[in-house]
């Protein structure tokens, strides 16, 4: 009568003492395997929750998609902050971001657009003067207290005063620098010092900054202004080195005329000077902010695009 399994592994366990030791041995090196296995997993799933994926209790944005319209897959819910974000540009990058499942957070000085922005979009409002220094730095530490890092920053908040030289002060002339340069280096400053006091290395950074076509072009009474974006277009590539370590690549875009109100009361003649045809519109600079975000883009780095319909490239004559 022919043995059952297990009768013929007692006999073969009898009869064999050796292949007891190495059926034990077998056995404990499996046990090992899957213990580091577990540990292995157990570790990428704390990566994923500190760095991908949305952590408990914080509330998603709202999705602002209309009936029909369809939106771009999450981006493993990342983490955006836009510095002012109330208004035209920044409203719009506010828009896009959310729209394409991020976590945005944004902060502007005009309190009263900035809650209707949030209200539209569902990204968090914080009411800052960005040339305060610890409003600006309380700000985004209330930020990162929430969401343990920020993985996008874009410095988009800045101001366009122009007057004539021989009337500007030069508390005018540092009022501008104050709005417009200083926050760039305030905020991506506190990034890197955050990302150094991290044990575990976020993997992934991007930070954007609005600088204009101004800084190689300019027209009289601009001098604060064109001084404040060639700082930040400078500032830009310096940034790209020294935050590599931290896996952020820093870009620009220079946007030239980008009509933020009113684009139907535009004359032909202002649509015709541009080779596009068109006046910019805010969109056209979140679609590049958004593009410069993803995962794959990561090879752009200390770069100042130019998104003015052409119209630098444009010899002028006089006729």
């Amino acid at each position: 009568m022919p043995y059952t399994q297990f009768e013929y592994l007692n006999i073969t366990l009898d009869l064999h003492p050796r292949i007891t030791d190495k059926i034990e041995s077998m056995a404990d090196n499996y046990i090992e395997r899957q213990y580091e296995q577990y540990e292995a997993r157990k570790a990428a799933w704390e990566k994923a929750r500190k760095y991908g994926k949305k952590k408990t209790g914080i509330t998603h944005p709202a999705r602002t998609e209309q009936p029909g319209q369809t939106t771009t897959e999450p981006h493993h819910y990342k983490r955006v902050f836009v510095t002012g974000g109330a208004n035209g540009i920044g409203k719009a990058i506010v828009e896009i971001f959310c729209k394409s499942g991020y976590r945005v957070a944004f902060c502007d000085k005009d309190e009263i657009a900035g809650k209707r922005t949030a209200e539209e979009t569902g990204a968090i409002f914080h009411q800052v003067d960005i040339s305060d220094k610890d409003m600006l730095e309380h700000c985004m530490q209330s930020i990162i207290e929430e969401w343990d890092d920020i993985d996008i920053l874009i410095n988009n908040a800045g101001i366009s005063d122009f007057s004539p030289i021989t009337e500007t002060s030069i508390e005018d002339f540092d009022r501008i620098l104050s709005i417009n340069l200083r926050p760039v280096f305030i905020t991506s400053r506190f990034i890197a010092i955050h990302r150094q006091s991290q044990t575990t290395s976020n993997p992934y950074g991007r930070i954007i900054n609005i600088c204009s076509t101004r800084y190689l072009m300019s027209e009289s009474g601009s001098e604060g202004y064109a001084a404040s974006k060639g700082g930040i277009y400078s500032l830009t590539h310096a940034l790209a080195l020294s935050l590599a370590q931290f896996h952020i690549t820093v870009n620009s875009i220079a946007p030239g005329w980008i009509q933020t109100h009113d684009y139907d009361r535009l004359r032909p003649e202002d649509h015709a000077q541009h080779p596009s045809r068109r006046v910019g519109k805010p969109e056209d600079i979140a679609r590049m902010c958004r593009f410069l975000c993803e995962e794959g883009n990561d090879f752009i780095n200390g770069e100042n695009i130019t998104i003015d319909g052409g119209m630098t490239k444009k010899m002028i004559y006089t006729e």
